[in-house]
């Protein structure tokens, strides 16, 4: 249908306005998003992780170091920065409608049950926590069918690759930043340092490692869920909508992991250092 020219310019206006409104929603969408999927929550074991790695380093390097690599970490990683970055990602990588799929399904009752015992896990697992766990079952795993589905589970999240990343790129923002407090001239570089981490670090050690410890870490994070609970979880995860949303998440929180690295080496970098 031909709009009447005394119409044409009003509808401009608004066709023009619906834009931003639209990218206001997604990004509302996204909010929610890393909200009811647990990730605001779990985001903060991201800057205690550098914490500990950071700790390691006490007594073989002068403390006046290892305090200023520790701040750039906590500062570079810290879980409200993560978020926005990743909350700024996943409107480029989700449509709306995809995202509002995925929250439709992480708020019913058994994606809150699911949700809540990862968001839990999150803040209580060390290795306190882990040692009263194996007392209570007697250190004995969990039956056959249980194992089974916890292994599904590790498999739905692509729980290996992701956990390896945060180790990666956790130990490559204190490369980073250990590399720039050294005199320009003696800078390593990210390049080599990746080249390096990756020698001292074999990406297939850490992944094997990773698969003979996550089942012990599942069985934690999931040990009030039931067994139908999980089922539903896994369901979702290998549908198209729950695979996509998982995939992405990952993707996305990888790459907010690798700016944090980057923006450790400019802020333990004593040229650019701000008061933090």
């Amino acid at each position: 249908m031909k709009t009447p020219r005394a119409l044409a310019y009003p509808l401009a206006l608004l066709l023009a306005l619906a834009g931003p409104a639209r990218a206001e929603d997604a990004a509302a969408i996204a909010h929610r998003l890393v909200v009811r999927s647990g990730m605001a929550v779990q985001l903060h074991g991201v800057p205690k992780s550098i914490g500990e790695q950071t700790a390691q380093m006490r007594g073989k390097a002068p403390d006046a170091l290892v305090d200023a690599l520790d701040q750039a970490g906590k500062e570079a990683f810290r879980a409200d920065a993560l978020q926005e970055e990743i909350e700024r990602l996943l409107p480029g990588r989700l449509k709306p409608a995809e995202m509002l799929k995925a929250i439709e399904w992480l708020e019913t009752d058994v994606g809150r049950r699911v949700t809540r015992a990862e968001e839990l896990a999150a803040v209580t697992m060390d290795d306190a926590a882990l040692k009263r766990y194996a007392q209570q079952t007697g250190g004995k795993p969990p039956p056959a069918a249980r194992s089974k589905r916890l292994q599904s589970l590790i498999s739905a999240t692509n729980a290996v690759e992701s956990s390896a990343s945060v180790i990666e790129a956790t130990a490559l923002g204190v490369a980073i930043g250990m590399d720039s407090m050294q005199p320009v001239q003696k800078r390593v570089g990210p390049a080599l340092l990746r080249a390096q981490l990756k020698k001292a670090m074999p990406p297939e050690k850490v992944r094997e490692s990773l698969r003979e410890s996550l089942p012990g870490l599942f069985a934690y994070t999931y040990r009030e869920v039931s067994d139908a609970d999980l089922a539903a979880y896994d369901a979702f995860l290998r549908s198209p909508a729950g695979k996509k949303y998982n995939d992405t998440m990952l993707e996305v929180f990888g790459q907010a992991l690798v700016s944090a690295s980057v923006r450790m080496g400019q802020l333990a970098d004593p040229g650019s250092r701000r008061s933090i």
